[in-house]
C-alpha cells in the first residue's frame, strides 16, 4: 500500500479495513445515509466480543489499519477494550460524534501513536435538538488533542445548514476547535442529488470553508465514477459490514467471506472497478492503481 485513505500519506500498515462495527447511535441526523438512518440504526444486532475481533485481525498475520464507524463506535459494547486490544499490533481510526463519557478512559488507555486519526463530527442540529452543549464537544476535542491524538472536527455541508455555516465555524474556533473539515453532503435533498446539485454560489462557499478536507471540489466536479479502472480494493483494502461480511468497498458488494466467523479470504488480483457511482472518493483515489490527479485548488493541508 502506497498511501492511506485515512491519512493521505504513506502507510505504516499493510491492509486497511473500513468497519461498520455497530448500528447503535445516539443521534438520528437528517442527512445520514438513508440505508443507515432508516434501516441499520433500527436493527441493533449483537456485536461480537472485542476479544474475538482482535483475534480475527491478529490471525490475518499483517499489520492493519481499522477505521471504525457506524452508528457511533463508542456505543459498541466494550469499545475501549476493543481499541486497546487492536492497538497492540494494529492501528485504528475512529469516526465519532464525541459525546461519550468514555473519551477520557480511551485517552488514558489507548496509545496516540497507534491512532491514525479521529474524525469528530459536529452535527449541530442533533446537538441542539438533544440539548447537548457544544462546550462539551469542544472539551473532549481539546482533551484528545492535548493527549497527542490527531483529531479533526467534521461539519457536513447539508444544504439547509449552509446559511449558518460561517457562524458555526466561528463558534467552533472560539471554543478552541482549530482543525475543521467541512465535507459535502452526498444524497438527495428536495429532489436534487448532491454533491452535483450545489449551486455555483454554494460551491464558492464550500470551497472557501473546506478547511482540511481536500475532496470537495472533485466531488462537486463530478469525479464520481472509475468504472473499468484497476483497483487494489479487495486485495489491500476492505469494507466490513455490521454483520461481519467483508466486501470489496462501500460501493461494490463483492464478498470475501465473513470476518467474524473466520471465513474471510482476500482477493489476489487488482480487479477492475464495476461501480457506476462511488461513495467514498478518498478511498478510490488511494486504492486505484492509476488514480487521476486531484485539481490543485482542492489540495489543502490534510485528507
Amino acid at each position: 500500500m502506497l498511501n492511506s485513505a485515512i491519512t493521505q500519506a504513506p502507510a505504516s500498515w499493510e491492509l486497511e479495513f473500513d468497519w461498520h462495527l455497530t448500528n447503535r447511535c445516539n443521534f438520528l441526523c437528517e442527512y445520514c445515509h438513508p440505508q443507515i438512518r432508516h434501516v441499520l440504526n433500527k436493527k441493533h444486532l449483537t456485536e461480537p466480543a472485542p476479544e474475538l475481533v482482535v483475534q480475527r485481525f491478529d490471525d490475518i498475520g499483517k499489520t492493519c489499519l481499522v477505521l471504525m464507524s457506524g452508528g457511533e463506535p463508542f456505543m459498541y459494547p466494550g469499545f475501549v477494550d476493543l481499541c486497546v486490544g487492536l492497538t497492540r499490533k494494529h492501528y485504528i481510526s475512529i469516526n465519532t460524534n464525541l459525546t461519550s463519557d468514555d473519551v477520557e478512559e480511551f485517552s488514558r488507555r489507548v496509545p496516540p501513536d497507534r491512532v491514525a486519526k479521529i474524525v469528530a463530527a459536529v452535527h449541530m442540529p442533533e446537538r441542539e435538538l438533544r440539548g447537548l452543549e457544544l462546550d462539551t464537544y469542544a472539551r473532549n476535542y481539546s482533551f484528545l488533542r492535548n493527549a497527542g491524538f490527531d483529531v479533526v472536527s467534521l461539519y457536513v455541508l447539508y444544504p439547509p445548514l449552509l446559511g449558518r455555516l460561517g457562524d458555526d465555524l466561528a463558534t467552533l474556533k472560539e471554543l478552541g476547535v482549530d482543525h475543521v473539515r467541512a465535507k459535502v453532503f452526498k444524497g438527495v435533498y428536495e429532489g436534487v442529488r448532491y454533491p452535483e446539485g450545489y449551486t455555483d454560489e454554494q460551491k464558492a462557499v464550500i470551497v472557501a470553508n473546506s478547511g482540511e478536507y481536500t475532496f470537495n471540489r472533485p466531488y462537486m466536479d463530478g469525479m464520481l465514477s472509475f468504472k473499468g479502472q484497476a483497483c487494489t480494493a479487495g486485495v489491500q483494502s476492505f469494507k466490513i459490514m455490521v454483520t461481519g461480511e467483508v466486501r470489496r468497498c462501500a460501493s461494490v458488494a463483492t464478498s470475501y467471506g465473513n470476518f467474524y466467523d473466520g471465513t474471510f479470504v482476500p482477493s489476489t488480483a487488482n480487479d477492475l472497478c464495476p461501480a457506476r457511482r462511488v461513495l467514498v472518493l478518498s478511498q478510490c483515489l488511494s486504492y486505484l492503481v492509476e488514480p487521476p490527479e486531484v485539481p490543485a485548488d482542492a489540495d489543502d493541508d490534510d485528507d
